[in-house]
C-alpha cells in the first residue's frame, strides 16, 4: 500500500499563513543533546542539555510584504503543518535574524527560534 510523504509545507506564524516557497521548509523540532561521556576505559554514559527548536522556510517578497511586520515578530505561535499529516507547534517563536530580501529571485530566507516543538 503507498503512503503520502512529506512533501509541502503548510506554515501560520501567530495565526496568519505565511506562503513559504515549495521544497524550503525545513524543521528541527529541538529536545534534547545528548553528549559522550568518555573515560580512560571507553563509553561511561552521557550528558544531556536542551535544545531549542527551529523553522525555516523562504518566502516570496512582493510590495505587499510588511518586512517590518515580519522583522519584529518576537514571543509567537509557529505552526508546522506537513502535508502528510503532522503538525508542530512552536511556541515563544521569533525571528532568529532580519530578513533582507535580494533583488533579482523574488525571495528571503526566514528563520524562527522558539521552545521545542509540540507534535499536535
Amino acid at each position: 500500500m503507498a503512503e503520502m510523504y512529506f512533501g509541502r509545507a503548510f506554515i501560520r506564524v501567530n495565526g496568519e499563513s505565511i506562503a513559504s516557497l515549495p521544497g524550503t521548509a525545513k524543521i528541527n523540532p529541538g529536545g534534547v543533546e545528548r553528549s559522550p561521556v568518555v573515560g580512560d576505559f571507553g563509553f561511561l554514559g552521557w550528558t544531556e542539555k536542551p535544545v531549542h527548536s527551529e523553522i525555516e522556510f523562504d518566502i516570496a517578497v512582493s510590495g505587499s510584504t510588511d518586512i517590518g511586520a515580519i522583522n519584529a515578530i518576537q514571543n509567537g505561535t509557529v505552526v508546522f503543518k506537513c502535508d502528510s499529516g503532522q503538525q508542530y507547534i512552536q511556541r515563544g517563536a521569533s525571528l532568529a535574524t532580519p530578513i533582507g530580501p535580494q533583488a533579482g529571485d523574488g525571495k528571503a530566507s526566514l528563520k524562527f527560534i522558539g521552545a521545542p516543538a509540540e507534535q499536535a
